[in-house]
């Protein structure tokens, strides 16, 4: 008999930090770095400023990303009438 519980599923399971960089996030999203950086500076994706050495870096907020699609799924129920 087959259990039906997570662990015994093979799908891999990744645990990121919920601030990741551009490069992550064009990984992750199938974006490229230049439609990512653009998206940052035409303030598109919510971004935590850290400034560490000269420039300093910015990190994409992942978890306002999560919240948001939550908001928005809760709002647009229809989308599951095309599923």
């Amino acid at each position: 008999m087959i259990n039906h519980d997570e662990a015994s599923l093979n799908i891999p399971t990744h645990n990121y930090s919920p601030l990741v960089t551009p490069e992550k996030y064009a990984e992750l999203s199938g974006l490229s770095l230049n439609a990512v950086k653009s998206a940052i500076q035409e303030g598109r994706l919510p971004v935590i400023h850290r400034a560490n050495g000269r420039r300093g870096r910015s990190y994409i907020n992942m978890k306002s990303i999560e919240e948001f699609a939550v908001e928005q799924a809760k709002l647009h129920q229809f989308w599951k009438e095309l599923i």
